[in-house]
């Protein structure tokens, strides 16, 4: 073994050795030809050693550049999830604003609704009373006769014996000296039908079903039952008796006529309106 604890072997420089090189001295057992190769690999190594070095500042100055790139961009999305989280809670209180609204809204619309519904029924209501009101009126009203000037005083006599409904089917509306309603109107409408729509009886004729349908089909008039029974209670009281109005039993209300004969004096009959 050589008399230096540290030497070279082979091609592998000890510490000691490399001292001796960089003083300038030579390694005992080394040649000059392994001393170079040795200061050449230091050399070498120095170089990769710089530039490694200059390699890793240069990432870490990357690294950097990205951390700040990447700071910011989470800055600036901090921001933004703030800014759609205000507005969130802006469109839901809105939100909330607008549902109180529409149930507000909502319930102004029952209410206002209840209101026109019940206007509209009491509207009914009134416009019916209004409507029974004026036919009572205007069955009371009759215009008084004028005096016959002689000319027609046999055509006069005539129609004077005849039941003011039956004058009012066969003269004109000026001559018969009578205010016709829509009531006595509908009466005369059932008295000249009255052949056609009522039951011939062992006592008289008798109409039992359906005057309303047959009123309306003949008038042409949407009719309710208030107004066939003033139409009916005309026709009692134009035919001087002769058709009565009644409430039956059994039947309900009807018309009766009594007499078989219906030339000279008013026919008696009955007409059932239920």
């Amino acid at each position: 073994m050589d008399s230096y604890p540290f030497c070279l072997r082979g091609n592998i420089a000890c510490p000691l050795a490399e001292r001796q090189l960089s003083l300038g001295g030579d390694v005992p057992g080394v040649g000059v030809h392994t001393g170079s190769r040795v200061t050449r690999m230091h050399a070498s190594s120095g170089t990769t050693a710089a530039q490694s070095g200059e390699q890793l500042f240069e990432r870490i100055v990357a690294l950097e550049e990205r951390v700040s790139e990447l700071e910011a961009d989470q800055e600036r999305h901090r921001e933004e999830l703030h800014a759609v989280a205000r507005e969130n809670h802006e469109l839901r209180s809105s939100h909330e604003r607008l549902e109180e609204r529409v149930d507000d809204t909502e319930i102004e619309h029952n209410e206002l609704q209840s209101e026109l519904e019940r206007a509209e029924a009491s509207r009914g209501h009134i416009i019916e009373d209004i409507v029974d009101v004026e036919e009572q009126l205007t069955d009371m009203e009759v215009k008084p006769v004028e005096p016959d000037n002689g000319n027609n005083a046999k055509t006069s006599q005539q129609h004077t014996d005849m039941a003011p409904i039956e004058r009012i089917s066969v003269m004109d509306t000026d001559e018969t000296g009578i205010d016709v309603t829509p009531s006595i109107e509908r009466a005369v409408s059932i008295f000249e039908h009255w052949e056609e729509w009522s039951d011939k009886t062992p006592k008289g004729r008798v109409l039992k079903d359906d005057l309303k349908t047959l009123l309306r089909t003949a008038t042409g008039e949407g009719l309710a039952w208030r107004q066939v029974y003033r139409a009916a209670e005309a026709l009692e009281e134009l035919s001087k008796g002769h058709i009565e109005f009644i409430d039956h039993s059994r039947h309900g209300k009807m018309l009766i006529e009594s007499q078989p004969a219906r030339s000279g004096d008013c026919h008696s009959s009955s007409a059932a309106t239920s």
